[in-house]
């Protein structure tokens, strides 16, 4: 009887924990197929429409090329026809050329690096065209504007011109989580592209004139796919804007446009633009620490002049340590400026006023060499002289034959009257003759840089 009840016993337990699993495996799959019903239910369907709220509506991006939702998303929406191909110039009704129209707006200069010749600036492009092949939706445009923003991830599937900056040598975007770019429509198809770009460009310079030289840059707008016959480049009414804020510590800027061009490369000829950027160096940097310090020390060097000739400690350091300083000076200036293999116009300055301080230097030590050689000659006389008077006196010349033998010592007379007139000489026209040096050569340097103009150099 025991083994029947435990048979039953164990009988009833095996369909209990049978019949929980079943609850529990059902329990699951009915939970898998709601989460599979709430997944379904957040993807979109094909019927569903995206209506744009206002009139900076921003449509989706096409799908990649083979997906069948490609041909949905054109007919919802109709800014790509079917027939639409990216790579088809939109050719204006009635005309062969496209016209292609930039403007651009200067922000800011970040850089003018003379030793490399190039300079960094930050500016936005607008490019303008039209495309009669799009088709916009004409329900996103509002009457308070005639620009509606579409999405730029559209030009990957849209015709755009092919643009470069010739001769850059680095360009970046600014961006913080998307590029820094928009791209609007009209009704009629008109588009325009707007981006901001931070551009180095190479900029060759002559520093001849310096720091009296200008600077003359050139960046050029260049088509490299579409030839003229196909693509016209020009530019905007507006032209080029100038931000209120720019500045630059050294030059004053000036921005020009240079007209459209064409381009010549191998036998096909391609549309361009070109901006004229003109820095003209500010003067009052090297004025006050250049010119007018050198222009002292030279004043300096004449005041020794007015010390005795006696003193030639005290002349001696002041002239040579104002010899020294511009020594110095020069070397700084040197420094400073750009590194080139050929004379500037502040190198000359330097340069002059040096040799007119080492002659100032020059011409003492003549006068203190004709200065002790006069002293020697009349001390060299003092013994022959006495030694006449004695002797006409014991032998009792005549005073005439006595006034003959003192005038046999005339010539040593002359000759040390001759080292005390040319030292007497020196002193007093030296000056007068650096002086007028001086200010004959400011009457002809200043003019003369002030109007030098350096011939406009282009890479082109």
């Amino acid at each position: 009887m025991w083994v029947i009840r435990c048979l039953r016993i164990f009988t009833v337990l095996y369909l209990l924990v049978l019949r929980l699993t079943t609850k529990c495996s059902k329990t699951e799959r009915d939970d898998i197929d709601e989460s599979m019903v709430l997944f379904h239910s957040r993807i979109p369907t094909h019927n569903d429409q995206v209506h744009p709220t206002n009139a900076s509506a921003v449509l989706p991006v096409p799908s990649a090329p083979g997906d069948p939702s490609e041909q949905v998303d054109r007919d919802s929406h109709g800014l790509f026809p079917a027939s639409y191909d990216r790579f088809a110039v939109p050719i204006p009704p009635g005309g062969d050329v496209l016209p292609v129209v930039f403007s651009v707006k200067v922000r800011d200069i970040f850089a003018i690096n003379e030793a490399s010749m190039d300079i960094t600036l930050e500016w936005y492009i607008r490019m303008y065209w039209t495309d009669h092949r799009l088709q916009p939706p004409l329900q996103s445009f509002r009457e308070s504007s005639p620009w509606i923003n579409i999405d730029p991830a559209h030009t990957s599937r849209m015709w755009i011109p092919t643009v470069y900056i010739d001769h850059a040598k680095e360009i970046t975007m600014p961006s913080l989580l998307v590029l820094p770019r928009s791209l609007r429509i009209t009704k009629q198809g008109l588009m325009r592209y707007s981006t901001s770009v931070i551009t180095k460009i190479a900029c060759p310079m002559d520093f001849t004139a310096y720091p009296f030289d200008k600077q003359v840059c050139f960046m050029r707008l260049e088509g490299y796919q579409y030839r003229t016959f196909e693509v016209e480049y020009s530019w905007h009414e507006t032209g080029i804007q100038i931000s209120n804020s720019l500045r630059t510590d050294h030059f004053t800027a000036n921005f020009q446009i240079d007209g459209n061009e064409r381009v010549q490369h191998e036998n096909s000829t391609f549309p361009s633009v070109q901006l004229r950027i003109s820095l003209y160096r500010k003067m009052s940097y090297h004025v006050m620490n250049t010119y007018i310090p050198s222009g002292l020390f030279v004043i300096v060097s004449w005041l020794t002049f007015f010390i005795p000739v006696e003193v030639v400690p005290g002349r001696m350091v002041l002239t040579i340590t104002t010899l020294l300083t511009m020594v110095s000076m020069f070397s700084t200036v040197r420094s400073e400026s750009p590194k080139v293999s050929y004379a500037k116009a502040i190198d000359m300055w330097m340069f002059f006023c040096i040799i007119l301080v080492f002659t100032v230097l020059v011409e003492y030590t003549f006068v203190v060499y004709l200065h002790f050689r006069a002293k020697k000659f009349e001390m060299g006389q003092v013994r022959p002289q006495a030694f006449v008077e004695s002797f006409n006196k014991s032998t009792n010349i005549a005073s005439d034959q006595a006034s003959v033998a003192v005038n046999g010592t005339t010539s040593e007379d002359k000759k040390k009257n001759l080292f005390a007139i040319w030292e007497v000489r020196l002193e007093r026209y030296t000056i007068v003759f650096l002086s007028s040096v001086f200010f004959i050569f400011n009457f002809t340097y200043w003019p003369f840089w002030l109007s030098y103009r350096i011939p406009d150099t282009s890479l082109y």
